[in-house]
């Protein structure tokens, strides 16, 4: 807490020490600091106060640090050349919003040191700035005026140690230069092997999860770290180099956009790691929501880094990010009406999410499309239908039809009319109904507590038996498998109990007018009917009771046959 209040102080005085109210006021402002860095006193504070008096408005943001320094220093090489100082010839409060120090007219073209009032602060102007290096050449042989003392800067000092040959320009850039930029990314890249390594080993010893799978999943990782930390050694020390303005802004927004891209990179590994990770844990669960919940999870984290990117590359290249974004917000109306349909595939990602229809490997039936749920996207579902292709919905337009689950069924049906020829004896159907009953019982993946088998209908050509079962599994393979065993059983028993299986028949009667049968009618034909009817009655062949699961009382051991 102390610390941070002594930072606070120190900025508040700093601040409060800049005097820039008038061309006297900043004159005094700028010498005075630059008399400290000089002194070598409170260096940090006296270049930021000489900061403070220079427009450095036509300078890259990302320059203008260094820039601010190295300017400060050859205006103050300028300025004890050039003359001694006088106060009082300098104004308090100009008539104009520019006064001029000093002007010289060349063959080319004309230089000055002047000062701009900037929402009321009077700064050292930008044609001052581009003057400079003129200015240096000009003075450069030049005496300094008596009784001032030199500013000594690790800059002359360098520049007077290295050959003439290699302080000449390739490329906009000394050849100096160009050999100290090569030897930090050799260094840097030497520093980013040996961290990567001690992160990669660390990382295997003490998570558990990639002991197994460590070298692909973490080497991976670890490349676009080892990019970043690479490209923020270089950036630090960039100002050892001594470039100008220009050329530093240039190097380092070459470094911020290199940066955004390694971060996007990293963002993308990490999130791999994390998939990684949740899906090794899902494998040990039995729940199929993991399977559908990480894949989606991983799509919507991988477009979040995306966009963060962007926007980390578009401030990097000075693009007006506020601006984009205030310009989304003013016309979001007309985004989301543009966008219309990737927002409802969104939002029906969220909804298959929290609905959970189904999960991955489900069977299901939408519309005309029936197959496996194979994948849960974060703009569309794919289906493996059972002739192997793959089909692509829509989530918007999944989440607005009807979704017949398969995969979620307890049991498998089957429902199907047995015929049976139509002069099978009463007593024949009745015994085949009965054995396809003990059939079901008997076999291990029927449900016993739920069948129904009964003679339904007098069909055209067939006595119809009604046959539904039910099978306990939720495989497919299973179902067929024991629907083919309960099939072979049923024909095997129609064998032995020698009953036929109807098929479409027509019988054509030929009709002779010369003997034309006669139809004996009872007198009493109503009670005739009603006698005979008692009569079968009497002697039934079908059992009382429903025999439509395992648990009737009087299914096994006692005859339920009759009143």
């Amino acid at each position: 807490m102390k610390t941070l209040l002594c930072v606070l102080m120190s900025c508040f005085l700093t601040q409060a020490a800049v005097d820039l109210s008038s061309p006297r006021a900043t004159f005094k402002t700028f010498l005075k600091a630059m008399v400290n860095v000089k002194n070598k006193q409170n260096i940090t504070e006296a270049y930021a106060q000489a900061r403070a008096t220079l427009d450095l408005s036509g300078i890259d943001p990302a320059a203008q640090k260094e820039a601010a320094i190295k300017i400060s220093e050859s205006l103050i090489f300028i300025f004890d050349r050039m003359e001694r100082i006088d106060y009082n010839k300098i104004p308090t409060n100009p008539k104009a919003d520019t006064w001029v120090y000093n002007k010289k007219q060349l063959e080319q073209k004309s230089i000055e040191i002047s000062l701009n009032k900037v929402d009321s602060k009077w700064l050292f102007s930008r044609d001052t700035i581009k003057s400079i290096p003129t200015y240096r050449e000009l003075l450069r042989e030049k005496s300094i005026v008596e009784g001032v003392v030199k500013l000594n800067t690790w800059r002359e000092k360098l520049r007077n140690t290295l050959p003439l040959w290699s302080q000449k320009e390739i490329l906009f850039i000394e050849v100096w230069q160009w050999f100290g930029l090569l030897f930090l990314v050799i260094v840097a890249y030497l520093i980013e092997k040996i961290i990567s390594f001690i992160g990669t080993a660390i990382i295997n010893k003490n998570v558990h999860i990639f002991q197994e799978k460590q070298t692909e999943v973490i080497r991976k990782a670890m490349v676009p770290f080892g990019k970043i930390i690479l490209l923020y050694l270089v950036f630090i020390n960039l100002s050892w180099l001594d470039f100008e303005p220009g050329e530093l802004a240039f190097i380092k927004r070459t470094i911020y956009v290199l940066s955004a891209l390694a971060a996007v990179w990293l963002g993308h590994r990490v999130v791999e790691i994390f998939s990684f990770y949740f899906h090794e844990k899902a494998s040990l669960t039995e729940s199929k929501f993991d399977d559908i919940i990480i894949p989606l999870a991983t799509k919507t984290t991988f477009v979040l880094v995306y966009i963060f990117g962007i926007l980390l590359i578009a401030a990097s290249l000075t693009i007006d990010v506020t601006g984009i974004l205030a310009g989304l917000g003013i016309g979001g109306l007309a985004f989301a009406f543009a966008a219309k349909d990737t927002l409802a595939n969104f939002f029906g990602s969220i909804m298959l999410v929290l609905d959970r229809p189904f999960d991955i490997g489900d069977v299901i039936t939408t519309g005309d499309i029936e197959g496996v749920v194979v994948e849960v996207g974060f703009r569309s579902t794919r289906i493996r239908t059972f002739y192997d292709s793959i089909i692509t919905v829509s989530n918007g337009e999944l989440m607005n039809r009807a979704i017949d689950n398969k995969g979620k069924r307890r049991y498998r049906r089957l429902n199907t009319t047995l015929g049976l020829e139509d002069d099978t004896p009463p007593e024949k159907v009745e015994a085949f109904c009965e054995g396809i009953r003990q059939l079901i019982l008997s076999n291990k993946w029927t449900r016993k507590d739920n069948f129904n088998v009964y003679f339904t209908n007098f069909g055209p050509s067939s006595l119809d038996i009604q046959l539904m079962v039910f099978w306990e599994t939720s495989e497919y393979s299973r179902e067929q498998a024991e629907k083919h065993r309960l099939m072979i059983d049923v024909l095997r028993l129609a064998k032995e109990l020698e009953v036929g299986f109807a098929f479409p028949t027509q019988t054509v009667h030929l009709f002779n007018e010369t003997a034309k049968p006669e139809h004996k009618v009872p007198e009493k034909y109503f009670d005739e009917a009603i006698g005979r009817a008692k009569g079968l009655l009497g002697k039934p062949l079908s059992l009382k009771n429903p025999r439509s699961n395992a648990n009737d009382e009087e299914q096994f051991g006692k005859n339920d046959i009759g009143n």
